[in-house]
Order: structure tokens, then C-alpha cells, then sequence
């Protein structure tokens, strides 16, 4: 999809709809829109009381005012009250609104942003984004055509008023288009089956990130190096798999950057729960186990194109976690690459196993601080529901600078405690610490745990994103199915961490 953007006097071509928002109570559009058509409020009026459309939030309003010139359709988007607005309300609303556009078969659309205070820059980014999350679909696997004919929006186009507008816009829609593209190829990686996307295919996606550019380089270890890098969890999650594993480290160099940091993502491309095997409705989404991974990936295509002045390496372990008859077992005991040992109590809780090595080999490059993402843990997923990551962390600043950019993102964090107290509960009797702790404060025992694997003077975020992953009911511009969740939190914070 194109995006582009003109200003009234340079307008060159006559859009085939125009796309407008509305606050909620209030009798015309916002936005700019007199010098396109003085007109459009009286139709406007008209067409709103016939279909009861008032402005509410996730309500659209579909018009063809003949008369008007030169567009013939009109498609205007509920914002709620003006109170209450902000970019996530603007990214619903332009989802919708080009949800609209495609049941029409609209190929062009010219998009006339909201009259509000606040950064232009950032209503037009919310608006691409909108479109572009909004349009997403999965169809590798459906037979037939992917799109109906004369069904696709290929071009979005912004009106803007002036010259320093259109470069806000411009701006917008660029850094829009960049986090979008990252955000669908994590859910495009998340919503293969897991018969595709096994390790060795993991990798070789992160691997093709970096091609055609020399800001970001790859380190990919196959079995026998893992062997060598001592990695004994990686290995016993590993050991019950037909399919081999794979370590996989991205790094992209800015020049100049004064901080680094390590992003590390779990990346079990398949959970059956090993020999605690899963029961069937537990399993059935497992192929999501490595959305922490594909994040990572994702963020590494948008850091080629947005080049932040700040180091970044992307860490993670790949492996099925499979019952076969070399699967480790329960009471055995693992040893990681920082030589810190974990008794299995259970193997259906594997991917902190497999994190303890990548957290390891992160604190070994020595960044500023490290974030790991992780569909770890069912406790959360029971404490938070599935729109909600949980966040726990060793320092209170990066906990609170991550949530900033999940704000930014329209995504949900909510900080859970590092409580130390709860330490007991994954006492081992036979090794350093036990990989579960049983049923309660599941997600508070898991990140103590992970924890030990990261060095004290290594500032440490933790995010569980076992509910907003994959999503079983579709919302304005999440599908149901992967979500890219955290992707666009990440690009965020790393921006903002510039200097």
C-alpha cells in the first residue's frame, strides 16, 4: 500500500472516497474539510440522523452524496467524545474506516486527519497504522484468489492545510508504515503452523531481515555449537525433538549510539508440554509459543529502516518442546550457560528453561540493560486476561519507560511485583532453584527465576505476553489469530532511548 501526502492547492488527482472523522455529539466533521467541499456538512447532517450515526466510538458512516465533487463516496469514522481523544482512538477509527473502504472495493482513498490538539506527526502514524493493521489478513493456506477483484486499497493519501503540516504527515506515515510492516510480519510468523515454522525456518526469517542492509548482521548456531556454548537447558527442552535447534543472535550497530541493548524472545515454535503433555484444548494454539521470538524479528526489519542511534541485539533460543523418547524428564537437573543449575518439576514449563540460556548469553555481551518477551506463563493470562502483558523488572525506571511506550503503542502493560519473598517456592533440595513453583503467583516465581540469569548490574525487564499474543476474537485493527503485540512498544522505547 502507498501512502502519500498533498496539500489542497497541489491536489492532483480526485480521490475516489474521502475518508473523515467525527467527535461524538458534535453535528459536522473534523478536520479541513470546507476548502474541499463547503458543502459536505448539510449532506452530512442528513445522511447521519437517517442512519442514527452520532460519533461514537467504533461506529462508521457510509454516504454517496452525488453532487459532491470531486469524490463520490464519503466514509467518516466515530472518534467518541473529544475528551476522551488520543491516537488509539484515531488507530481504531482509521481501521475501521478502511475496513469500510474495503467491502467497497475502494482502491484510492484521500484521508483528512481530526482539528485536535496534539502532534500531527503522530495522528498521521496512528491513521497508517490503523489502515494497515486494520487490513491485515492471513490467507497463505485458503485456496483461490487472495483478494477480489478491484478489491484492494492501494493507495491512502492526506490533505494536508500547509507546507510544515505536510512534512508532519509525511514523517507520520513513514514511521507508520515502517512499525505496521514489522507488526505483520511477527503475526505472519506467529500464525504459521507450526509443521512450517519449526527452528531452523525461525532462523532463517530472522536471517532474511538482514539482507539488503549493513546496519544489521546475524549469528545463527546450529546444534553442536549449542553443545559448545554449554547451553544444557536449551538442550534438555530440546532433547524429545526430531527437529533440531537453533540460537539465534541479530545485532544492528548504529554509529555513535552510547547505549545498548539486549531484546531476547522465547521461541518454541511448538509447546506440547513435553512429557506433562498438554491436554488437547491446551495445545491447540501452541504454534503462538514463539511470538516473543518473532517480536525480536520484527523489530530488527523496522530498526533497518528507522536506524535509531542505539545498539540493539535480538536473542533467542529455538526449539520444540516435544514427548519423545529422548524428552527430558521431571526430577532431572539442567545446567545453563552461566553454570547455574534447575530441577525439573515440570516440563510443560519450558520456556523459562530455554530463556535462562538466551538470558545468559545476553548478560555475557554486557548491554545497558536487557528485555525479554516471553508467552510465558497461564498465571498471567488468569491475573490480566488476554488484552494485558504483565511487566516485572529490577529497575523501577525501566519498568516505567516501557510502559510510556506502551501508552505510545496503544498497548496494555500492567507491573506485577518482583516479590523476593516468593523466592521459597522454587527452592530445590537438589539443584540451584526448581523450574516451577506450583499453581500460585505462577507468573511472579517464573520471573524470580529468570532473574537468576541475568547479572545484578544489568538493569532487567520481563514481559509475559502469554494472553495478548494470539487472539481468538478479532478486534479493529487486531485479527483474530497473531497480534504482533509489543512489536511497536519496543521500536518505541528504543527511539526513545536515543541519547
Amino acid at each position: 500500500m502507498k501512502f502519500t501526502v498533498e496539500q489542497h492547492a497541489t491536489l492532483r488527482r480526485a480521490p475516489e472516497t474521502l475518508v473523515l472523522f467525527a467527535f461524538e455529539g458534535e453535528d459536522r466533521p473534523t478536520g479541513a474539510w470546507e476548502s474541499f467541499d463547503a458543502s459536505l456538512q448539510r449532506k452530512f447532517a442528513s445522511a447521519a440522523k437517517n442512519e442514527d450515526f452520532t460519533g461514537k466510538e467504533k461506529s462508521t458512516l457510509t454516504f454517496y452524496p452525488a453532487d459532491v465533487k470531486p469524490a463520490k463516496r464519503i466514509v467518516v469514522a466515530g472518534l467518541g467524545k473529544r475528551d476522551k481523544f488520543g491516537g488509539e482512538r484515531l488507530r481504531r477509527a482509521a481501521a475501521l474506516a478502511a475496513q469500510r473502504c474495503r467491502s467497497a472495493s475502494v482502491a484510492n482513498a484521500l484521508v483528512i486527519l481530526p482539528d485536535a490538539t496534539g502532534d500531527a506527526r503522530a495522528y498521521a502514524q496512528a491513521v497508517v497504522e490503523g489502515v494497515v493493521l486494520g487490513l491485515y489478513e492471513f490467507k497463505k493456506y485458503k485456496s483461490g484468489p487472495k483478494d477480489k477483484p478491484n478489491g484492494k486499497l492501494e493507495q491512502v493519501r492526506f490533505l494536508a492545510g500547509s507546507a510544515k503540516s505536510a512534512r508532519a504527515y509525511a514523517e507520520g506515515t513513514r514511521r507508520g508504515d515502517v512499525l505496521a510492516r514489522a507488526t505483520c510480519l511477527t503475526r505472519d510468523l506467529v500464525n504459521e503452523p507450526a509443521l512450517t515454522c519449526t527452528p531452523r525456518f525461525l532462523a532463517e526469517q530472522a536471517r532474511a531481515v538482514t539482507r539488503g542492509t549493513r546496519s544489521v548482521s546475524i549469528k545463527v548456531f546450529d546444534e553442536d555449537q549449542i553443545r559448545r556454548m554449554k547451553m544444557g537447558a536449551l538442550l534438555g527442552v530440546a532433547a524429545g525433538s526430531a527437529e533440531p535447534p537453533r540460537f539465534v543472535h541479530l545485532h544492528y550497530r548504529a554509529p555513535g549510539a552510547r547505549r545498548t541493548v539486549a531484546l531476547v524472545g522465547k521461541a518454541i515454535t511448538f509447546d506440547s508440554g513435553g512429557l506433562c503433555i498438554k491436554p488437547a484444548d491446551g495445545m491447540l494454539n501452541m504454534k503462538n509459543d514463539m511470538a516473543g521470538a518473532a517480536a525480536v524479528i520484527g523489530i530488527f526489519q523496522a530498526l533497518a529502516e528507522l536506524r535509531p542511534k542505539v545498539n540493539v541485539h535480538g536473542i533467542f533460543g529455538a526449539t520444540e518442546n516435544m514427548p519423545g523418547g529422548r524428552a527430558y524428564k521431571t526430577r532431572d537437573v539442567l545446567s545453563a550457560m552461566n553454570g547455574k543449575t534447575m530441577e525439573i518439576i515440570n516440563t510443560d514449563a519450558e520456556g523459562r528453561v530455554t530463556l535462562a540460556d538466551s538470558l545468559s548469553y545476553a548478560a555475557k555481551l554486557k548491554p545497558d540493560e536487557i528485555i525479554d518477551m516471553a508467552t510465558l506463563t497461564g498465571a498471567c493470562v488468569v491475573a490480566l486476561g488476554p488484552e494485558i502483558s504483565g511487566i516485572l523488572g529490577t529497575q523501577q525506571d525501566l519498568v516505567n519507560r516501557l510502559a510510556s511506550a506502551a501508552r505510545e503503542a496503544g498497548e496494555k502493560l500492567w507491573q506485577l511485583p518482583l516479590d523476593e519473598d516468593y523466592w521459597d517456592m522454587i527452592k530445590s533440595d537438589v539443584a540451584d532453584m526448581k523450574n516451577s513453583g506450583g499453581r500460585f503467583g505462577g507468573s511472579i516465581t517464573a520471573a524470580l527465576f529468570l532473574k537468576e540469569f541475568v547479572d545484578k548490574e544489568i538493569p532487567w525487564a520481563h514481559i509475559d505476553i502469554a494472553g495478548p499474543a494470539l487472539s481468538d476474537q478479532a478486534g479493529p485493527y487486531k485479527p483474530a489469530g497473531g497480534t504482533g503485540v509489543m512489536v511497536r512498544t519496543i521500536l518505541n522505547y528504543l527511539e526513545s532511548r536515543e541519547s
